[in-house]
């Protein structure tokens, strides 16, 4: 079963997966939210990196042959953080989801709920690319950088405001709603629930990323009218 299923029947993508308990594909979808992530930041800390403050002395150096880039420890640290978000994440929600299915005296490993709800991270790598290419463009046009306050005044005349990466922040939420509408089904076939006790199961983390999603909207909405 491909993952074009996963797109035009998810119910049918997860029912052709209920032996599959392998988490090699799963993994390797939040490794590509990861690397997405990585590569960005990479093209973003060698426009900048050189930018340091006092507060930032501490810096990590990457040498490989003749390129380098160096970058303020806590940039780096941040970078990290932000990977591990990831699999965070993907074992949040399939936690969260266990727990609330048992219940409903769910069936099924958690092994193979896990694997689900990594499938279900497929959604957000299209607002993640389309993110990560938008910001590494702009940043490969990026000046050098004399002081930090000049690097401030270039990202607020040409990132906040930059159509494209409005754009790629626009349509986030929508894929994360589907991302939310696909944990219902991770449930539902990961443990054999109904499509409301799998609803109930994952209704903590839903909640939580709906309201995101909403928030951003809002956000933007307020941004294109003033109102913020």
């Amino acid at each position: 079963m491909s993952l074009r299923t996963l797109v035009t029947d998810p119910g049918a993508f997860f029912a052709a997966r209920q032996d599959d308990y392998s988490l090699v594909g799963p993994a390797a979808v939040v490794v590509a939210h990861a690397l997405l992530a990585l590569a960005a930041t990479v093209v973003v800390l060698r426009a900048v990196g050189d930018v340091v403050t006092p507060a930032d002395a501490g810096a990590i150096v990457y040498a490989s042959g003749g390129q380098r880039v160096s970058a303020p420890q806590d940039i780096v640290l941040a970078l990290w953080a932000t990977g591990a978000l990831y699999f965070a994440l993907w074992v949040a929600v399939a936690v969260v989801a266990y727990l609330g299915s048992l219940y409903f005296d769910g069936e099924g490993s958690f092994r193979r709920l896990l694997a689900f709800v990594g499938w279900t991270l497929v959604p957000t790598l299209v607002p993640m690319a389309a993110r990560s290419v938008v910001m590494a463009v702009v940043f490969l046009d990026a000046p050098d950088f004399a002081t930090e306050a000049a690097l401030q005044e270039w990202v607020r005349s040409e990132i906040v405001g930059h159509r494209a990466r409005i754009a790629a922040v626009a349509i986030r939420p929508f894929f994360t709603l589907w991302m939310v509408y696909l944990w219902v089904l991770a449930a539902q076939y990961g443990r054999e629930l109904g499509r409301r006790q799998a609803l109930v199961a994952v209704a903590l983390p839903a909640a939580i990323a709906t309201l995101n999603a909403v928030g951003t909207l809002a956000a933007l909405a307020g941004r294109a009218f003033g109102f913020l």
